[in-house]
């Protein structure tokens, strides 16, 4: 069948019938066009599904003026495993790929090569694929957090100077404990706030004890500046301790995972970085009356161990030890000259055994102890080698004549006395005529001896 094109069909004069196949390869061709072919699309995900088989299918809408506009879309598996997210009803995504037409069913499909979520989405891809280069390098481990201290004489700041922020750390800390307060001026809200913070925190890190990084809520975006890696990586090279403050207690940025202390609000942050004058001045009190009650028991066990000193170094208590020692060397003497003599009886015991021991063992003893019963040994040794050898002979003698009887009875000898005889030709058995031929010299073996022949004829079997 011949193709339709659109300009036939425009020129055409008569009003013209169109089979189902004509119109529907039209369809095709206007929607498989190069302007419809690798583009990309806009739009939220809805009625998302994913099949058994591992292909995703769903459609993208939009709201417009009113009124939904909806293409249906699909993911083969093939392309489904390299995406980088997982994709939900509601979400806003960009996608790449072509519109294709199903001709028997009447159905155009967008086929997707690649989709990405957008808007907040790329940014949220970003900020984890800076966190997982982070985490990598070890940014946020535990091991190089930094502890707090405990006075600090100043504290650097970095946040808007007009915001709520620096106020609410200033009325903490002025009413906790008197550090003072250097401020570090930074936009914390914008596309170039990630520069100005980083540049706040290198201005004032040399002059402060400890520095508070902070922002009021707000959303995503907002805090978007605190996950760039330039704040993240002047954080964690900041030589003092850093403590965040960003946003409300359930944000979280890639500056709290990295900073030494993470606080839930700038409040909170204020009160971490100073103590409390009122608790210090109370633990001073508790200190004092500790101190007091360790000097007082210190003095009485000074005096009971003076008063000991004195009692132990009196005359009558000094002839008294000596006493003691006096007995306690006699007592050792006699214990030492015990022992003494026990030794040197166990010393006497011990020689007199070694003594026979070794006369025991003397060579004279025992040649003249062991060599009868060793003669005798030696004597029923060779009864028994010499009875052994004549039984094994005549054994023997025995095997070898019945094994020359058979070897006479069917030995080549018996075969020539029978009349049979060898017949030899070059050295070797000849066993068939076939091997001979007349005029062939041949060696015949009887019994007696041997004798050459000439073959003059040669008869074969009738069966051969």
């Amino acid at each position: 069948m011949d193709q339709v094109t659109l300009d036939n069909w425009n020129k055409s004069q008569d009003p013209r019938t169109f089979r189902v196949s004509e119109v529907s390869a039209i369809i095709s061709r206007l929607l498989e066009s190069e302007e419809l072919q690798n583009i990309w699309v806009t739009g939220e995900i809805t009625n998302f599904k994913r099949h058994s088989s591992g292909h995703l299918y769903f459609s993208l809408s939009e709201q417009k003026s009113g009124k939904e506009s909806v293409i249906s879309c699909s993911i083969w598996k093939s392309k489904a495993l390299y995406l980088d997210f997982t994709p939900e009803d509601g979400m806003e995504v960009r996608a790449y790929g072509s519109i294709s037409h199903f001709e028997p069913g009447g159905r155009y499909t967008f086929q997707i090569s690649q989709m990405r979520p957008s808007g907040a989405g790329e940014k949220a891809l970003l900020i984890e694929q800076w966190r997982r280069e982070m985490a990598a390098k070890g940014w946020f481990n535990t091991e190089r957090k930094r502890p707090l201290p405990r006075y600090p004489a100043k504290i650097g700041v970095v946040t808007s100077p007009t915001g709520a922020v620096i106020h609410d750390i200033k009325k903490v800390i002025s009413g906790r404990f008197p550090s003072e307060i250097l401020l570090s001026p930074a936009l914390v809200q914008g596309p170039s706030a990630h520069e100005d913070i980083a540049s706040a925190i290198r201005r004032v890190q040399d002059m402060v004890d400890v520095i508070i990084v902070g922002r009021g809520g707000g959303s995503n975006e907002d805090l978007f500046p605190f996950n760039h890696p330039v704040v993240v990586e002047t954080i964690v090279n900041c030589p003092v301790p850093v403590v965040s403050a960003i946003g409300h207690e359930v944000d979280i940025t890639l500056a709290d995972l990295a900073s030494d202390f993470s606080a839930s609000t700038p409040s909170h942050a204020a009160e971490q970085c100073v103590p409390d004058r009122r608790s210090e001045a109370e633990n001073l009190v508790h200190l004092r009356r500790r101190m007091y009650l360790c000097l007082i028991n210190y003095m009485e066990t000074s005096q009971e161990e003076l008063n000991e000193i004195r009692d132990r170094l009196s005359p009558s208590r000094l002839q008294r030890e000596i006493g003691i020692k006096r007995q306690y060397l006699a007592d050792l003497s006699d214990r030492l000259v015990h022992a003494g003599q026990g030794c040197r009886s166990r010393v006497s015991f011990l020689l007199i055994e070694l003594k026979g021991r070794i006369e025991g063992k003397n060579p004279r003893y025992l040649l003249l102890r062991e060599l009868p019963e060793r003669r005798s040994y030696m004597t029923e040794i060779h009864n028994r080698l010499t009875h052994g050898i004549f039984t094994r002979l005549e054994k023997e003698q025995s095997d070898l004549r019945a094994l020359t009887a058979v070897l006479s009875l069917h030995g080549p000898e018996s075969l020539f006395r029978r009349g049979f005889c060898q017949v030899m030709s070059e050295g070797s058995l000849v066993r068939k005529v076939t091997d001979i031929h007349p005029g062939r010299i041949v060696q015949i073996r009887f019994l007696d001896g041997t004798a050459d022949a000439e073959i003059k004829q040669v008869n074969h079997d009738k069966k051969v």
